[in-house]
């Protein structure tokens, strides 16, 4: 979409959006100060971010993210030790914890069911949200997600190695140093030689817009979660959660991008929901930034059925 556009939709979205928008002072159970927000009006959808660490903030303030608001009620929130909420004093980070925080933020809220919508790593946690507390989800939109980090990596240096290669360039990737290594290495030459955006967006551009969104999120960026992820002291993140999608009953819609290589183009593919729509996206992780009026639509119409 031209940029002018963009900013259009912008403009006119803003303008539709004019119901409820408020943000909370929400302290969990154990006493971890959430970031959360609710804006516009209609049926509640919660939005669980990306990461592991990222924040809301990067889809919060786009146009999709104001149309969807002109139909729905959007729960907007940053996870424990991400963005702009604290840490867990005693480090508690589990899948369970994490689960059990939406549960609270549901509960806090007065929601009785809602749907649940997830960008990249929150592939994760709503999975796991939804095997456990199945009797308050509606439906499920997985947008650009993954469900295993191993499927994720191996998509991040095959496809930044073949990226090189279109250019010229041969890289032969170091496999006697670890996964996260190996990757931080291919992005390296990526960043190089000006081509890292092709991983995730469809131009620098995009790429700009995104990093510019989370660096002006909160001065004091919280990165405790992410730490944590990456250390590998907990088991339930390394698993592979598609195992589960053949246990998830309600309507589940996917959006995957034929380009993404951040989390594969294929990863889709492996996940075995019993009531799933596909929607594919010509370009690679974040339809919703790069084409709102498409990506809504695809929602809206998944809705409605």
């Amino acid at each position: 979409m031209p940029r002018f556009i963009y900013l259009l939709a912008f403009l006119i979205y803003s303008e539709l959006a004019t119901g409820q928008d408020k943000t909370y002072e929400f302290t969990t159970s154990d006493g971890v100060h959430l970031y959360l927000r609710t804006a516009g009006k209609g049926d509640p959808c919660l939005f669980v971010h990306g990461g592991p660490g990222n924040t809301s903030h990067y889809f919060e303030p786009l146009p999709a993210a104001k149309l969807l608001e002109s139909k729905m009620l959007m729960v907007y929130y940053d996870q424990r030790g991400s963005g702009r909420s604290s840490s867990a004093k005693d480090s508690n980070y589990s899948m369970a914890r994490m689960e059990k925080d939406i549960e609270e933020i549901r509960i806090f809220l007065k929601i009785k069911t809602w749907v649940v919508m997830g960008h990249s790593f929150g592939g994760y946690i709503m999975t796991a949200y939804a095997m456990d507390y199945p009797e308050h989800v509606r439906s499920l939109i997985y947008v650009h997600c993954t469900m295993d980090f191993t499927s994720a990596f191996n998509s991040h240096i095959k496809n930044g190695t073949e990226l090189l290669r279109e250019i010229g360039i041969s890289y032969r990737n170091d496999t006697t140093v670890s996964k996260l290594d190996q990757i931080m290495n291919v992005h390296k030459e990526l960043e190089k030689q000006g081509i890292e955006y092709k991983i995730m967006f469809r131009s620098q551009a995009e790429k700009n817009i995104d990093d510019s969104l989370i660096s002006s999120a909160t001065p004091h960026f919280n990165q405790d979660f992410s730490k944590y992820v990456w250390s590998k002291k907990d088991s339930n993140y390394w698993m592979d959660y598609s195992v589960f999608t053949r246990d998830i009953n309600c309507p589940v819609l996917v959006i995957a991008g034929k380009k993404d290589f951040a989390v594969g183009p294929d990863s889709y593919k492996s996940w075995k929901f019993k009531n799933m729509k596909l929607l594919l996206y010509e370009g690679a992780h974040v339809s919703f930034q790069e084409e709102p009026l498409w990506f809504t639509d695809g929602v809206f119409q998944f809705l409605q059925k």
